[in-house]
């Protein structure tokens, strides 16, 4: 008859701690993976300056892997700036500019503040799923939006 010694209190709690922080740190690994998506957005505007603002947590980032981010000025740019949280560009004239841009968020919803420099001219930004568009007849005017979004 073999016998052998049960085991000390201090290696079993040891080998439960251990066992649970490789659950704690499985699971975060997996959330992070799904909590952080990357979605599209299509940005058009015919005024002479305009900034979009992100509300909430999302940021704005670069093209992921195997994408392009595109923007087309019929009359060109002035300037173009972009941070995580807010771009902003100014138009040589009234000309169309089209642009495609990319967000980082947790949640599917988007809180932006779109403002525009010229009370007859608009600024549009699109998902897969909702479009916003600030075309009030006001001069500088900033509109706060929802932006449902949607991966491409």
């Amino acid at each position: 008859m073999k016998y052998t010694l049960p085991e000390r209190s201090s290696e079993v709690t040891m080998k439960k701690t251990l066992a649970a922080a490789a659950l704690a740190v499985l699971t975060l690994s997996t959330q992070s993976v799904r909590a952080e998506a990357i979605y599209e957005l299509e940005f058009e505007t015919d005024s002479n300056w305009t900034s979009i603002e992100i509300r909430d947590d999302a940021v704005f980032v670069n093209a992921p892997a195997g994408e392009i981010m595109n923007i087309t000025a019929k009359d060109g740019l002035r300037s173009f700036s972009i941070s995580p949280k807010k771009i902003h560009l100014r138009n040589r004239s009234r000309g169309m500019v089209n642009m495609n841009l990319y967000v980082q968020s947790k949640n599917n919803v988007l809180g932006l503040t779109i403002c525009k420099g010229s009370p007859s001219s608009y600024t549009s930004i699109k998902s897969g799923e909702a479009r916003q568009k600030n075309d009030l007849k006001e001069k500088d005017h900033c509109e706060q939006a929802a932006l449902v979004l949607q991966l491409f």
